[in-house]
């Protein structure tokens, strides 16, 4: 088996290696210098199929080199590392056995230092209790401050009690008195109610009682005594004269209650005088009754605050028991002098402590560094051993650089034949390959050409098609402008004499609609920006109105946004008037606006505002002035 008889069969490895070639050399070179416990499996001779191969061209450090060569390299470099190993744990046992030495010559320096360390934690311990204390003692104070506080607070509400139980009786009388007052007025005012009531239908009911009274005279009058009676259906003849005298006297009966229930209701017209001081009496119980429920209210609140006080005052003794108990329980003796001369003496002593430590971890590497130079001889005896069966190997084969150059030229040769071969087939496919490509462009060109020049042939079509349709429709267009321009310039120019208070009275319109205004015969293509915004709205406005006119009914809704932007105030007023008065063709108007001094024209006013802490708008009526539900503008 070679190298693998020095194996130890009753040791323990980290790294087992099989193979004895470049991979498993390299990695047995890195495992050693790992100080990994390593071995390497090879069942020949180091290097493996390098010991078979006759030459390696561009190996990494090497532009040509025989297998054979290249084993005896590596195995000698393995040697070399070996030995470079050795050497190196020599020099580290050498200087853990010197950093030995150095630290027991330190002990006498060294034996303080744990007794300061040990003293140092003590005072450390002492200083955090008693800053713990410190800060005990400050809530502690501060505590006590306001249990003071809420003693004085409690004695403040201490009369309150009482207070409130005065006040309750007062509040519990004050009530019983409003409650009479209350009843006695509203007995009174019932009365009042009732007897005008009474005086009203009864009137009511005597004017019914002479309409029909004066019916059945009138009825009978008009029949003559001839006639019949109009309840009894018999004929009146003498007795004419008679029902006639009944029935006057009957109205006049009437009449007399009527005058008197009109002047009893022309005197029940205003509470009677003994009902003002009685409700008087009862406005001022209720402001009392009012004060003193809100002074036991106030009595109440001083109540729960002092129970809220004492409360918390339980509270904050409890809490200052605690303190107190912590306090108490805290070691003291903290002396802030010795801890300042503790911590001098162990910064003076910080460099030997160093200096100690550094020595005592290189002293700790003496026996490690024994075991792995024992380790490092070991596999120095095995890398040589691999070095000299790999020589052996090397001359039991006779290697000849000579025929190695020979077999070597006839190889390259071969190759170089082999390669001018290659070329030319991947020459010849690439040809083919370009040409098949040459012919499916072709095909795919000649494909499009025809989809191309079918789509051409529709959209030729179709052009012509849209052709004659713009013109149908320039042709419509130019007929409705010719018609309906006229009839708009007319409905506008009537609009516009209304805002503009009859300065302007006629507008012209061209084929775009642009406004133009005709001043005594002169037109003005060139207005101000107000005058602007006015014909605009005449010109909004005629074309509403023959919507509507053609439609065959008025349009119920109307919404005109943001048109008083540029108008001065009597035009802002010309404009809401005339709105009004487009009622009847317009019955709801919208208006969108910001100008706040239309509002007081408008029926009705709803606001929309933004609400940045909300982050919505709030919509909310704003209404001063409600007009007509079926007609009305609004903003």
């Amino acid at each position: 088996m070679g190298v693998s008889q020095l194996m130890d069969k009753d040791r323990r490895y980290d790294v087992i290696i099989i193979g004895g070639g470049p991979a498993g050399l390299t990695a047995a070179l890195y495992a050693g210098r790992a100080r990994v416990k390593t071995v390497l499996l090879e069942r020949g001779a180091p290097g493996g199929q390098l010991l078979n191969t006759e030459a390696i061209e561009d190996y990494p450090g090497f532009d040509h080199i025989t297998g054979p060569e290249l084993a005896q390299r590596m195995a000698d470099q393995a040697v070399t590392v070996a030995k470079q190993e050795c050497e190196r744990l020599d020099r580290e046992m050498a200087e853990a056995l010197k950093a030995r030495d150095q630290l027991d010559a330190l002990q006498t320096e060294l034996e303080p230092i744990e007794r300061l360390k040990r003293e140092q934690a003590e005072l450390e311990h002492l200083q955090k209790e008693e800053t713990a204390r410190r800060a005990d003692e400050g809530q502690l104070a501060e505590l006590m401050r306001t249990i003071v506080a809420l003693d004085r607070r409690i004695g403040e509400l201490a009369p309150a009690t009482e207070a409130l139980a005065g006040v309750e009786r007062e509040a519990a009388a004050l009530g019983e008195r409003l409650e009479v007052a209350e009843r006695t007025a509203e007995e009174q005012r019932a009365a009042w109610v009732r007897e005008k009531e009474y005086a009203t239908t009864r009137r009511a009911d005597l004017l019914k009682q002479y309409d029909e009274v004066k019916e059945q005279r009138d009825k009978i009058e008009q029949l003559g005594p001839e006639g019949t009676c109009p309840t009894c259906r018999r004929p009146l003849g003498a007795e004419y004269a008679e029902v006639l005298g009944v029935l006057d006297r009957q109205m006049q009966a009437i009449v007399e209650d009527g005058k008197y229930f009109r002047q009893r209701l022309e005197q029940l017209s205003q509470p009677p005088a003994t009902l003002a001081p009685v409700e008087a009496a009862r406005d001022a119980l209720l402001v009392e009754s009012r004060r003193a429920s809100e002074r036991a209210g106030e009595l109440r609140a001083q109540l729960e605050e002092r129970d809220r006080a004492v409360a918390q005052r339980r509270g904050l003794e409890m809490r200052a028991r605690v303190l107190d108990g912590l306090i108490r329980a805290r070691p003291t003796g903290y002396d802030r002098q010795r801890h300042d001369v503790v911590r001098a003496e162990l910064t003076k002593l910080e460099p030997v402590a160093l200096e100690a430590a550094k020595l005592a971890e290189r002293a700790k590497r003496a026996e490690i560094l024994v075991r792995e130079a024992e380790l490092a001889e070991q596999a120095l005896s095995l890398h040589e051993h691999r070095a000299r069966e790999l020589a052996a190997a090397v001359a039991v084969e006779q290697f000849s650089e000579q025929a190695f150059a020979a077999a070597r030229e006839r190889h390259d040769g071969a190759a170089r034949a082999l390669r001018e071969a290659e070329l030319a087939v991947a020459e010849t496919r690439g040809e083919l390959t370009s040409a098949e490509a040459g012919v499916r462009e072709v095909q795919r060109r000649a494909a499009e050409r025809a989809a191309q020049e079918r789509q051409i042939a529709e959209l030729k079509v179709r052009l012509r098609l849209h052709h004659e349709l713009d013109r149908g429709f320039g042709d419509l267009r130019a007929e409705l402008n010719a018609a309906m321009r006229p009839e708009i310039a007319e409905l506008a120019s009537g609009f516009l004499a209304d805002l503009t208070d009859g300065r302007y009275e006629a507008v012209d319109l061209n084929d775009d609609y642009v406004v133009t205004i005709i001043d005594d015969g002169v037109s003005k293509p060139v207005i101000s920006g107000g005058e602007e915004d006015v014909a605009n709205l005449a010109l909004r406005l005629a074309i509403s109105q023959m919507i509507a006119e053609r439609a065959g009914q008025p349009l119920t809704l109307l919404v005109l946004d943001e048109i008083f932007g540029s108008l001065d105030e009597s035009r802002r007023q010309h404009v809401v008037a005339l709105l009004r008065r487009l009622a009847d063709r317009f019955p709801q108007v919208v208006l969108i606006t910001h100008i706040e001094q239309v509002r007081e024209g408008l029926d009705r006013v709803i606001r929309v505002d933004y609400d940045v802490g909300q982050g919505a708008s709030v919509v909310r009526d704003d209404t001063a002035t409600l007009g007509a539900a079926d007609a009305g503008v609004a903003a």
